[in-house]
């Protein structure tokens, strides 16, 4: 194999691993840690794959007689050098927190030289202003040499100063720009360093294997550091947002009743409640509370949406209901009231399903409202549990004109009444099949316990059968009231 073979051989090789190495470098950036094709760094990848993919082709056709394609060759180096150039420097801006005053500054330093490269490249042909063109190939001409060149160091320029700059001047801080400059330094220098081991040890002259692989080699580095860092960055605001969750979880639980000995001044009525959420916080919720001697207040609601704003929406529904029941309105003006406020100030436009419940100690009769909610199973003592169809009006924050309505159950020993959400009758299996209501009155007309903590257990655990290899769809909270 002659010299020149193993020279175009070993151009070959080393453009093509530099291009893979960008290539990797691009997908690590933008596929693996999910950034934006508009992140900065991602387009200064871009840009150097394309400039060492056209530098590779310019290599082949230069002086072939192919003039067109090598002045697109030619005009993708020029465009590509300064656009990537400039992207990095403006990069290199935003990391060091450093914003210029206006947009149109902005403009004048990153775009303007942008647009006039691709001006001047264009008009080559005609002009000769950056490339000439002979039996020979592309020349470059002076204002290649004199503008695109220098703008080009210019812009990696400001980023080396930037960096010397703050570990001269704040050394001895421990900071992000700190670390950022100590790895553009190395980066700046590991380039550097690549291309004088090609041009004066390996003693390789051509241009394109030099560059290419040289800016290949510090991207590799100087990529890999900066999504570390990125990484480790999402990862401790992830770690902080679990943190948060964790401690809304509790203070959200910690707003329910609690179901152990739940009506002390009531040891006839038997109350038992469940909620699992599908996230860390959920927007249902369950309440019972005594309005005074002889009246006691049940709710079930389910807030539109899941997570951390269907937490808040909830506590709000919560504590309002709560509020207005105290006033020992009847349940229809409770939720006409809480409707009328929820709809005054409610931008996400969030609302709310929800069942209200008193209950006359000395009567056994609750008076009751159904807001949009699904319907409750009520079982006599010897009888079966059935679906009360009652709509009283539609959900809570919808139309703040609703009037709701009121309705009653008589209760005697050993009613039962049974509510929920619709986390329950809609939780699916790995068919997509909903757990619905039929097998819902199936499972609790079956149940051989009624009340308490079993009888929803029971429940619970069918639910999980049924729906077992998928996650959770939503929400899923329960309530059985029992007369004694």
């Amino acid at each position: 194999m002659t010299a020149n073979n193993i020279t175009e051989t070993l151009f070959i090789e080393i453009s093509l691993f530099s291009v893979l190495l960008l290539v990797f470098m691009l997908y690590n950036n933008v596929v693996l840690y999910k950034i934006s094709m508009k992140d900065k760094l991602s387009l200064t990848l871009i840009s150097a794959i394309i400039v060492s993919v056209f530098d590779g082709i310019w290599h082949f056709v230069d002086g072939v007689g192919l003039p067109v394609l090598e002045y697109t060759c030619a005009y993708v180096y020029a465009i590509g050098l300064v656009f990537g150039t400039s992207v990095f420097a403006w990069f290199s801006l935003d990391r060091f927190e450093i914003v210029l005053k206006s947009k149109k500054l902005y403009g004048l330093l990153f775009v303007a030289p942008i647009v006039l490269t691709t001006l001047f490249c264009l008009s080559t042909p005609w002009t000769n202003l950056v490339y000439s063109y002979d039996e020979h190939g592309i020349e470059y001409m002076p204002l290649f040499d004199y503008f695109v060149a220098p703008i080009s160091f210019l812009y990696m320029g400001v980023s080396i100063f930037l960096a010397i700059y703050y570990l001269v001047l704040h050394r001895k801080k421990k900071s992000e720009n700190i670390s950022y400059a100590r790895n553009l330094l190395i980066f700046a220098v590991l380039t550097v360093s690549v291309i004088a081991v090609q041009a004066y040890v390996l003693e390789i002259d051509e241009n394109y294997v030099v560059i290419s692989f040289a800016w290949a080699v510090g991207f590799v580095f100087f990529t890999t550091y900066v999504n570390t860092e990125r990484f480790v960055k999402s990862r401790e605001r992830i770690a902080a947002v679990e943190s948060d969750l964790a401690v809304a979880t509790n203070i959200q639980l910690g707003a329910l009743p609690a179901v152990e000995n739940a009506l002390p001044n009531h040891p006839d009525i038997n109350v038992f409640a469940s909620m699992s959420t599908a996230k860390e916080v959920g927007g249902d919720f369950y309440d019972f509370f005594e309005i005074d001697e002889t009246h006691i207040c049940f709710v079930i609601a389910d807030v539109s949406g899941k997570g951390v704003p269907a937490a808040l929406f909830m506590m709000v529904v919560k504590t309002m209901i709560r509020d207005h029941a105290s006033m020992k309105l009847s349940t229809a003006e409770i939720f006409n009231d809480v409707n009328r406020l929820l709809c005054e100030n409610n931008a996400e436009e969030m609302f709310a399903t929800a069942w209200i419940g008193i209950l006359d100690t000395k009567t056994k009769i609750m008076k009751c409202t159904n807001a949009g909610h699904n319907a409750v199973c009520f079982a006599k003592k010897d009888g079966k549990f059935e679906f009360l169809r009652q709509r009283h009006g539609v959900f809570l924050a919808g139309f703040d004109f609703t009037q709701y309505k009121e309705d009653e159950i008589q209760f005697e020993s050993g009613d039962c009444l049974f509510l929920y959400t619709d986390g329950l009758t809609e939780a699916h299996n790995a068919s997509a099949e909903l757990y619905g209501e039929t097998r819902l009155l199936e499972k609790i007309n079956s149940a051989e316990i009624r009340g308490g903590e079993g009888f929803l257990r029971l429940i619970v655990d069918d639910v999980k059968v049924f729906s077992e290899g998928t996650d959770p769809f939503d929400d899923l909270t329960m309530m059985v009231v029992k007369v004694d």
